[in-house]
């Protein structure tokens, strides 16, 4: 299923801002060592879902 371009460019703004979010909330707290690992492993999955979605934009 393909979005269009303004489907992407939504999607994509929606990532970044998760993104960012998690970032401060993960660097700006104390969290509990699980917690952490579970936030850097959500980071991780953001980043690449912004990649993917980045590439699929460029390629319309």
């Amino acid at each position: 299923m393909s979005m269009d371009r303004n489907e992407l460019n939504k999607t994509i703004a929606v990532k970044k801002m998760d993104l960012e979010e998690c970032e401060q909330e993960l660097y700006n707290r104390y969290y509990p060592t699980i917690v952490r690992m579970a936030m850097m492993h959500y980071i991780e999955v953001l980043q690449q879902q912004l990649e993917s979605f980045q590439d699929e934009l460029i390629n319309l």
